[in-house]
């Protein structure tokens, strides 16, 4: 299934991943929503962009952990496109959180963004495209979530319920919409990094894989018409390691 023509919602389009998912899926011919909370300056810029591409192209700012503004966000992308075809829950948030001093409100953010949010987008717009007998749902979780690593415990296991969620709407929404996630591992070096080589040793490929390759992933669950509930693993080999 190709994806030009289809209209694609990405959460946390602004920055890093999102945002090479956003200038290459409207590259391909898909419409595509920008979702951001506080980036607004890159998103500007990549509205701007994408509009070369010759695609449909719109902004909304909504905070995730706020459901009023989730809603919000699913209301506005439907008005706009009238439907949306794929959904890449791609926002997150990550920071260290050693267990000794894990507080509920880690908890509470952790789960909002990574499990609350995608969850309702999910529930609303699955439904929709179930009735369009066509969709795609696409999780961006973390090899963490099968592999977690010390003082991230909250962030690995939101993302392992991640996990959980991505084969229920499978289950779920089949046989018309596909639910998958992909796994990223050392994609690019997070911000702030100053040791970029440590990260590479506990993998088998010793390297950073680049943003094209969560898009490479992504792209294949867009187009493909027999895998769903699946765990696609972009991680060099850090499972195995």
């Amino acid at each position: 299934m190709s994806i030009k023509g289809k209209n694609i919602l990405i959460t946390g389009s602004g920055r890093r991943i999102g945002r090479y998912l956003a200038y290459s899926l409207a590259r391909d011919g898909g419409n595509i929503v920008l979702h951001y909370r506080s980036s607004e300056k890159e998103v500007n810029y990549l509205e701007e962009e994408i509009k070369k591409s010759g695609v449909d192209v719109f902004k909304i700012k909504a905070d995730l952990e706020n459901m009023e503004e989730v809603q919000m966000l699913i209301s506005e992308s439907i008005n706009r496109f009238g439907r949306i075809d794929v959904l890449i829950n791609n926002a997150s948030i990550y920071y260290p959180t050693k267990l000794e001093e894990v507080k509920e409100t880690d908890l509470d953010r952790f789960y909002s963004i990574h499990v609350k949010a995608p969850f309702f987008l999910s529930k609303e717009l699955g439904i929709a495209m179930y009735k369009n007998k066509w969709g795609r749902i696409i999780n961006i979780a973390d090899y963490s979530a099968l592999r977690p690593y010390r003082d991230y415990t909250p962030y690995s296991i939101s993302k392992g319920a991640m996990l959980t969620m991505t084969r229920a709407f499978a289950k779920e929404l089949a046989p018309y919409v596909l639910v998958n996630a992909v796994l990223p591992g050392p994609i690019i070096p997070a911000e702030g990094l100053e040791d970029t080589v440590k990260p590479l040793k506990k993998t088998v490929l010793k390297k950073w894989g680049g943003e094209i390759e969560v898009y490479k992933a992504v792209k294949y669950l867009i187009e493909t018409e027999f895998t769903t509930g699946a765990f696609i693993p972009v991680e060099g080999g850090r499972l195995i390691c």
